[in-house]
């Protein structure tokens, strides 16, 4: 859950971009971080071992202001999308404020889609949290491909209820890229205003 820095006024949340392997969580994070003025955001670290890559950053957001006086300091996470880096995964979700689900347009990555999102729930579960509490934007990547498959179809298996904010990318190019983040982003901070007003 976000954190209060009160020596820097400072709100830090974590945004974790969670999925199945090489959907494109990477690249998104690669994108985002090559567009942030230098003087706004922290170093980009990769834990990388042989076949499992993890990046994260921090970043002060240019265009979501203040909280109560406070900057609001951003620092995103991917996840390895390989299932059998699970542990890896699960620690990475650890104290998660909101989520950027990336799925595959692929026609063959149909159930990586979905088992990644099933295990998703089953990481939060392990901390007493479901996705009813943390805010989650799905990102449907790789729209380019001559044979993606229909946003719906995907959508079926990983929010049959149609639940989540959802927006098509091609992450590569850059399209697509922001807008998830600054949806949830702007969840995140709904959802620490509406927290402070009940307590």
């Amino acid at each position: 859950m976000s954190t209060i820095n009160f020596a820097t006024r400072e709100i830090n949340f974590k945004i974790v971009y969670y999925g199945p392997g090489l959907s494109g969580k990477t690249t998104n994070l690669k994108y985002v971080y090559s567009k942030i003025p230098e003087d706004r955001k922290g170093e980009m670290v990769s834990l990388a071992t042989e076949d499992e890559r993890t990046l994260f950053f921090d970043f002060l957001p240019v265009d979501l202001g203040e909280v109560k006086g406070f900057k609001t300091r951003f620092h995103l996470y991917t996840v390895p999308g390989q299932v059998f880096y699970n542990a890896s995964r699960k620690l990475i979700l650890r104290g998660v404020d909101g989520i950027v689900f990336v799925a595959d347009s692929a026609p063959n990555r149909l159930r990586a889609n979905a088992e990644s999102m099933r295990n998703l729930r089953e990481n939060l579960a392990e901390y007493e949290l479901s996705l009813e509490e943390i805010p989650l934007v799905l990102q449907i990547n790789k729209r380019d491909l001559p044979n993606a498959l229909p946003t719906e179809m995907i959508r079926a298996v990983i929010d049959p209820e149609e639940k989540y904010p959802l927006y098509e990318a091609v992450a590569i190019q850059g399209v697509g890229v922001f807008e998830p983040l600054r949806e949830v982003s702007r969840l995140v901070l709904g959802r620490l205003v509406s927290s402070s007003k009940t307590s």
